[in-house]
């Protein structure tokens, strides 16, 4: 048998199980539960989203026992089913949470395959916190592992990623110890998938709903003694060789102990932070994340510079060629495809129209004139020296002048109360409308009381969609 200490997927799995919500730090805690509230509230607005619908009528229509909430409606399905539909209602806005550790949005799967089981099982707020938490920190790792050549060469990370995330929270909540998990961890790894060929489409959001639901089912596997071989992460066919090149080069240098020891080190990035969680980026414009940066920078801009759109006649936006295959569709045909597109969202910016607001990707707006002309004026210019996402806007004015701004968007937030406002604002706008105000404040309440929840039904069922009154 291979030696468990030179076994990456192993010690990943080890990682897992060790994990202790006595043992995280409180602002970890706080960001975990932060993360919580941001996900229910992309969850339920994403709920509406035509992927999402179209998505409940086929899994309802195949039936299965009604154990789980399915977000927004008022249909229950088995967990690995509401895995998924809840995974694809979080991502269908692309308004969730990003780390460049995945590289991607990492709570979504994981959150989606931690809630539906732990309703399942009636697991208490603590235990699926503490799922969460190593679920997450497991994708990031595994991410780092395969970085940058995996998401590089078209693989859509968060899906991929999120696969063995949702496994390893599963696992927690069904108690498996090392050995299962790391064969809970291994049988994911035939499971992940997901291609960045699928971005500005409905199936970019289905693929994060199948991460959710393949982790789940490979832990469920897993811990019926379903079996696979040793390491699949780290084998000399199994997932890390094949789905990149910088592994395999990181196992033709270096010696099997110091590749196993490089799964579970901590990032090399300073500061140097004990979980990755504390490096997760919250998204406050409904666009691609990488396109943040751009639209800060043309908000600056605006408000300091007083530049208006009428009186632009060149806009320069350079950024890293990394986001030529991600967010730079010139000329967006659909309310979707303009959140992949830098032109698009920067003249929305500098025309005041609110990029917070998921409504403002809307069809009108895609043809608006205004919008149009500044597209036209766009050049969108790449700059290996920038690192993602930092991104320089340069505008140049009728009146001879030449404004500048740069900005970096992956600093993630020091100040964890003012980023709570914000995301309790977020959220409320995101869930008005959708549900009424008591149950609105009352998910809030339970979500930032978490680890006191005999059981988290408490507060999944909350999102279900009322029953209409006859």
């Amino acid at each position: 048998m291979e030696n468990k200490k030179e076994n990456i997927t192993f010690e990943l799995a080890s990682l897992a199980v060790s994990i202790r919500l006595e043992n995280i730090p409180p602002h970890v805690l706080g960001i975990a539960r932060q993360a919580v509230l941001d996900w229910l509230g992309v969850s339920i607005a994403g709920a509406d989203e035509s992927i999402t619908d179209k998505l409940v009528e086929f899994m309802v229509s195949e039936g299965g026992l009604p154990r789980c909430t399915l977000i927004g409606s008022l249909d229950r399905l088995p967990a690995s089913a509401a895995a998924s539909i809840n995974g694809t209602a979080s991502h269908a806005l692309d308004y969730d949470d990003v780390n460049f550790s995945v590289p991607g949005h990492a709570s979504a799967p994981v959150l989606a395959a931690a809630l539906a089981l732990g309703e399942e099982l009636h697991a208490s707020g603590a235990r699926v916190l503490e799922a969460f938490i190593a679920g997450y920190e497991i994708s990031c790792r595994v991410g780092q592992l395969i970085a940058p050549n995996h998401y590089s060469s078209g693989f859509h990370a968060t899906a991929t990623m999120g696969c063995f995330g949702a496994a390893a929270a599963a696992s927690r909540l069904l108690g498996l110890d090392a050995d299962a998990t790391s064969r809970a961890l291994g049988i994911a790894s035939t499971r992940a998938a997901g291609l960045k060929a699928a971005f500005g489409s409905s199936c970019k959001a289905l693929q994060v709903g199948e991460a959710a639901r393949g982790g789940l089912v490979a832990a469920m596997l897993a811990q019926k003694g379903v079996d696979v071989p040793e390491d699949m992460i780290g084998h000399r066919l199994g997932f890390a060789r094949t789905h990149s090149s910088d592994w395999a080069e990181l196992c033709a240098l270096r010696s099997p102990r110091y590749v196993a020891d490089f799964a579970v080190k901590t990032t090399d990035e300073a500061p140097v932070y004990d979980y990755h969680l504390e490096t997760n980026l919250f998204k406050y414009h409904n666009s691609c994340y990488e396109t943040h940066s751009a639209i800060e920078c043309a908000l600056y801009l605006a408000r300091t510079e007083n530049v208006e759109a009428s009186n632009v006649v060149a806009l320069d936006i350079r950024v890293n060629p990394h986001c030529d295959d991600i967010c730079n569709i010139a000329c967006p045909l659909t309310p979707l495809q303009a959140k992949f597109s830098l032109k698009h969202t920067v003249a929305m910016a500098l025309l005041g129209k609110n990029t917070a607001d998921p409504s403002a990707f809307n069809d009108e707006n895609i043809a608006d004139p205004q919008i149009l002309a500044l597209q036209e004026l766009t050049q969108v210019i790449f700059d290996p020296g920038l690192r993602v996402p930092e991104t320089i806007v340069r505008i140049k004015l009728r009146d001879g002048r030449e404004v500048e701004r740069k900005h970096d968007s992956s600093r993630p937030e020091n100040d964890l109360n003012a980023q709570k406002k914000r995301l309790t604002n977020k959220f409320r706008a995101l869930c008005e409308g959708h549900l009424p105000l008591s149950k609105i404040e009352e998910i809030e309440r339970k979500v930032f009381e978490l680890e006191s929840l005999v059981n988290i039904c408490e507060l999944v069922r909350l999102t279900a969609r009322a029953t209409p009154q006859p």
